[in-house]
């Protein structure tokens, strides 16, 4: 079981810094994307620290392995840079989201925290593989609210879970078996910001994983390309 993929990222038409960051091993199956938390400081050194972090992930016995190391060194970037925060003013916050997608042949799991997503394209269907750690998420799940009146709630777009947002780290798990011709999307908010879902998976039906993330950049900017972008695209060959 092989595995492509290719990554970009962008500082966009609007943002004079890049607060993104991302990570391309399909070797290993590993990939990341995360987004430093916009408006606070600092954001691009938490969004590298955390993947240089997990670029360091060694050869490990299998995926259980693999997901527990994540997780450990994850909550490790999170106290690290909640510490940072401490050092500067009463009040900062230093943080990024991040999600990651880790591959051990067919066998697949995503780590996530924030509202970066993956997505899954197959035969010809796009799926949202992670849900949204955001308020308006979390007003949609109590079934007390739709979609559109979650929206007019203040605060809606919030996130509510991100590493260095808060002491303890909450992390979603989500564990999925790839099949042979799937596309995985890994992506900042830049992106969805801009691009509806049947968008994005018209695009995402392009020849290859290169040709599908220059794809889904240039459309973004074209959009208006309002915020850092960030796009890793991994098939099943």
């Amino acid at each position: 079981m092989a595995w492509n993929s290719h990554g970009i990222t962008v500082v966009g038409n609007k943002r004079k810094h890049n607060e993104d960051a991302m990570l391309c091993r399909p070797g290993q199956g590993l990939w990341v994307v995360a987004d430093g938390m916009g408006g606070h400081q600092s954001g691009d050194l938490a969004s590298r620290l955390l993947v240089d972090s997990l670029a360091e992930m060694p050869e490990l016995a299998d995926l259980d392995a693999e997901i527990a190391w994540v997780g450990s060194r994850l909550i490790k970037v999170n106290d690290d840079l909640c510490r940072f925060a401490l050092s500067l003013q009463q009040g900062a916050v230093i943080g990024t989201t991040v999600v990651v997608l880790l591959a051990r042949g067919r066998e697949c799991a995503a780590v996530w925290a924030g509202d970066s997503r993956l997505y899954r394209f197959r035969a010809g269907r796009i799926d949202q593989v992670t849900r949204d750690h955001t308020l308006l998420d979390e007003l949609m799940e109590t079934g007390l609210m739709s979609r559109e009146d979650a929206l007019q709630q203040v605060g809606a777009n919030v996130i509510t879970r991100a590493v260095g947002g808060q002491a303890k780290l909450e992390l979603d798990t989500q564990r999925f078996v790839a099949e042979v011709g799937d596309r995985y999307l890994l992506c900042s908010d830049g992106l969805d910001k801009e691009l509806a879902d049947d968008e994005i998976a018209d695009l995402l039906a392009g020849a290859s994983c290169q040709t599908v993330a220059e794809a889904l950049i240039n459309a973004a900017l074209n959009r208006s390309g309002r915020d850092n972008i960030t796009v890793v695209v991994a098939e099943c060959a």
